[in-house]
């Protein structure tokens, strides 16, 4: 039996070796190499227009191979000139970033058909896409018998019980840059949280909302209105204090943190989706890392989302004090605000 597998190799070459994704990726070769004769890997790297070499997935396919110990060959090139060879072939093989080629984003049928044909069954391990309907991890369906991987089993077993039966309290911590993309999140998740926490461009957006001055920093002008909705709500805790260079706020302030910080300490379930602040500042990381101690330290069940927070929490050397880090953003978002996810429902897994 061959497979093809969809795996999430979707990281900057500055971070590689330290990449969750990458770590995840290297749990799933060694999990499935050794039930399958042969596995061709599937990926995506960045969002290029056509062919662009500073995205190509060799250098990540290098250190794959390396982490893993599996030999892992790279297929420069279009699919279709390796097919023949590589059907003859045993091990374990990677093509080139899928987006490289013509009719990924599109759900091409006849791209999928190629990729399909590099095995006998399908294996989707890539839950950071699972909002995206691509050739490779939707249209691949129609043409074999399709799983989901380890890796995307584990992230499914982790947000359905935050969706389910959450233990309380319950408090849902709401980040980064921007507003939009987390507000559905909240609204679908106001009813079961006892406390949502904001900070970071969030967190300006609804002090602007306040009526504060927030200076020249970052916030969403559009989403006022909203904001000024959302936090009449009781259980809406927005900065009080915060830190600023240059008339920029930057982190939530000292009190806020502590505050904070009880808060988590007395939860027993937490959900986290953006840092509270620029923490890649040391300057700027005290709030994002005391609220991340003060999780570290509790028995709560904890599932952290999005690139920037989890890597504020390996930075902070806490990784192994949460229940479960998601290497999906955008896609544990849109899980957690209840839509639909086209790679899932492609597998047919049940999820709402």
């Amino acid at each position: 039996m061959n497979a093809v597998v969809r795996l999430n190799l979707d990281i900057d070459a500055h971070d590689v070796s330290s990449s969750l994704r990458m770590k995840r990726a290297v749990e799933s070769v060694k999990n499935l190499s050794p039930k399958f004769g042969r596995i061709v890997i599937l990926s995506h790297r960045g969002r290029p227009n056509g062919v662009d070499g500073s995205l190509s997935l060799k250098p990540i396919i290098k250190e794959l191979s390396e982490k893993s110990r599996r030999r892992i060959s790279f297929l420069e090139g279009s699919p279709e000139k390796h097919l023949e060879r590589v059907l003859v072939k045993k091990g374990i093989f990677a093509l080139e970033n899928t987006r490289f080629f013509s009719g990924e984003m599109k759900n091409s049928s006849a791209l999928a058909r190629t990729f399909a044909s590099f095995g006998d069954v399908f294996i989707n391990d890539d839950f950071a896409t699972a909002h995206r309907t691509q050739a490779s991890n939707v249209g691949i369906t129609e043409f074999l018998t399709s799983l989901e991987g380890p890796i995307m089993k584990t992230e499914l077993v982790a947000l359905k019980k935050i969706m389910a039966h959450p233990a309380h309290p319950f408090t849902l911590i709401v980040g980064g840059g921007k507003m939009k993309s987390k507000l559905p999140v909240i609204k679908n998740l106001l009813a079961k949280a006892d406390y949502v926490l904001l900070g970071g461009g969030v967190g300006n957006t609804a002090l602007k909302a306040a009526g504060y001055d927030v200076m020249n920093s970052l916030f969403e002008k559009s989403l006022i209105p909203e904001a000024k909705k959302l936090i009449k709500n009781p259980k809406v805790l927005y900065p009080f204090d915060f830190r600023t260079s240059k008339k920029n706020i930057l982190d939530i302030g000292p009190n806020t943190a502590k505050k904070f910080a009880e808060i988590v300490r007395s939860s027993k379930t937490v959900v986290w989706a953006g840092p509270l602040g620029m923490f890649e500042r040391k300057a700027f990381s005290h709030g994002t890392e005391t609220v991340a101690e003060a999780i570290a330290k509790t028995d709560c069940f904890s599932v952290v989302g999005g690139g920037e927070t989890t890597s504020a929490i390996i930075s902070f050397g806490l990784e192994r004090k949460f229940s479960f880090l998601s290497t999906g953003g955008g896609a544990m978002l849109e899980f957690l605000a209840g839509k639909k996810l086209p790679a899932l429902e492609a597998l047919g897994i049940k999820y709402r």
